[in-house]
């Protein structure tokens, strides 16, 4: 039987809503894969520092994101 990619658990979309909300300078995707944990992914929107970020732990991102200081769009 084939199907659709399992989806992320919900708490991966929390995570990523949260990530957001506190930094809207950037845009964040949720990357799923079969059988794999969802990655996350921040681009900044204006060719800030970091450029793009992907990790397979939000708070990664979190972190590096809050080192930077609060980004807006």
């Amino acid at each position: 039987m084939t199907g659709s990619p399992v989806p992320p658990a919900p708490t991966a979309h929390t995570q990523v809503t949260a990530l957001r909300t506190a930094f809207p300078g950037y845009t964040f995707n949720l990357i799923r894969h079969r059988g794999g944990r969802p990655r996350f992914e921040a681009v900044s929107r204006n060719g800030g520092d970091p450029y793009c970020l992907i990790s397979a732990d939000a708070t990664e991102i979190w972190e590096a994101l809050r080192a930077k200081g609060p980004r807006t769009a």
